[in-house]
């Protein structure tokens, strides 16, 4: 059952708080993305570059119907986190159960359009005819087994918007490590290419969501249907979506924005798929910080706002952007100089890390500036405040990326002119949201003084 209230967010040395509540997630993150890693990796060396690619040319198309869904979802993570600050048990349980159920429907609507539209967005794309048949074979499994992400996704953000960040960590290892035996038995072994890299994920994920549902029903009381408050369920989800909707507007922005940017890369033919998947692949570790950043100021700020605790928010938000600077920084700096011999890890295609090598050293000097705009994302909409990041992102990141494709690249069209939109789009959207942040600081001022003069 949920505990009385007495957590480490919320009290004690923050500093101490953030790494001990961080470190679970940000190795949850890695072996997440370890999924994608080791796919790539036993696929570049059994499969080919070809193959390589054909996991990578439709990803924006898999992160469209996939984040849209995850994002909307996302609103829960919020109110479960304000409750649990706040000591509303039956809110918690309430807000945890309904967005369960909905994550439910969400995944089986998910799973079917992913595997009927399949064939036209590969198309859409640009895809090269090469490696059309493996990218339709890969995303058609992949996307049968959505449910497993989408329960997994929203029963992990759950527990750690209480605070648990361990349980959703131990869970995943075990999930990874099944993950990379299976690669190894479907693709290496039994050399079923793509279609069993595919196979292998939805398999481990699956697994992954039995443990952590199990878990979370024996020990909070999670999705016991007799014990069930029906009408705090659906009001905590009108909630959620409601603050969700905004969150799942940005995702489907943002999804379409880089759609339009792989299409660019996607033009340039297999190798330069190849070598910008290499860079996705190694970059992992910029990835899995700046989400975790996010993650953990966005429950941080939640939670100790719940408890009318402003000033500590303002503390979660400092702490976290020096230890972005300092980690994401000299990442940043490794990868700009060993990217070569990474590249050499997952093909003998000396074109591939040839564009691997040059793309990287393009991006690689402003990562920490994308890391630095999710801190303040996250601190916003910890606020409850959803809205105005949607909106930044749009501007700053949607309209850009989009705006750049269509007018700036053709006026150069080779494939640095299209990368360049990213690291330009991070720097604009980071500045807005930093303004934003400033703007609602100032207005909570009023609020902290306020609480002040009561307590």
């Amino acid at each position: 059952m949920i505990k009385e209230n007495n957590n480490m967010i919320t009290e004690g040395r923050l500093l101490l708080s953030i790494v001990k509540y961080f470190i679970p997630i940000l190795l949850g993150g890695l072996f997440q993305h370890s999924y994608s890693l080791v796919d790539a990796l036993i696929i570049g060396n059994y499969a080919g570059a070809s193959a390589l690619a054909a996991i990578d040319a439709p990803y924006a198309y898999i992160k469209l119907l996939i984040n849209t869904f995850i994002a909307l979802s996302a609103g829960s993570s919020i109110v479960i986190a304000q409750n649990y600050g706040a000591n509303r048990k039956d809110d918690v349980k309430g807000a945890v159960n309904g967005i369960m159920i909905f994550s439910v429907i969400g995944g089986l609507i998910i799973s079917i359009i992913g595997v009927l539209l399949t064939p036209q967005f590969v198309e859409i794309m640009l895809v090269p005819k090469d490696i059309v048949d493996m990218c339709n074979t890969y995303m058609r499994i992949y996307f049968s087994g959505s449910i497993f992400v989408f329960l997994y996704n929203m029963s992990s953000s759950s527990l750690r918007a209480i605070g648990d960040s361990k349980r959703p960590f131990y869970y995943l290892v075990f999930s990874s490590m099944m993950n990379i035996i299976l690669d190894l038995v479907f693709v290496a072994g039994l050399k079923m290419g793509v279609g069993g890299a595919a196979l292998a994920t939805v398999i481990s994920q699956g697994f992954s969501v039995v443990l952590i549902l199990l878990r979370m029903r024996s020990q909070y009381g999670f999705f016991i249907i007799e014990k069930i408050n029906y009408s705090s369920s659906l009001r905590n989800l009108k909630l959620s979506l409601k603050l969700g909707l905004p969150m799942a507007f940005q995702s489907i922005l943002f999804s379409v924005s880089n759609m339009y940017m792989q299409r660019g890369i996607n033009s340039f033919g297999t190798s330069s798929i190849a070598g910008w998947s290499i860079c996705g692949k190694s970059d992992f570790l910029v990835w899995s910080l700046s989400e975790t950043f996010g993650v953990a100021v966005c429950t941080f700020v939640a939670q100790n706002y719940g408890a009318k605790k402003i000033k500590r928010t303002y503390a979660a938000v400092f702490h976290s952007l020096w230890l972005s600077l300092i980690s994401i920084g000299l990442i940043s700096v490794v990868l700009y100089l060993v990217i070569g011999k990474i590249s050499s890890l997952f093909t003998n295609d000396l074109s591939a890390i040839k564009y691997a090598v040059y793309l990287m050293q393009i991006v690689a000097p402003f990562y920490i500036i994308y890391a630095i705009g999710e801190i303040f994302a996250g601190a916003i909409k910890g606020y409850g405040q959803t809205l105005a990041p949607m909106i930044v992102t749009l501007l700053g990141t949607c309209l850009f990326r989009i705006g750049w494709i269509l007018y700036i690249t053709p006026l150069k069209p080779d494939i640095k002119t299209v990368i360049l939109g990213y690291p330009l789009s991070w720097i604009v959207t980071t500045l807005l949201m930093i303004g934003v942040y400033v703007v609602y600081k100032k207005l909570l001022k009023g609020e902290k003084d306020i609480i002040e003069i009561e307590t």
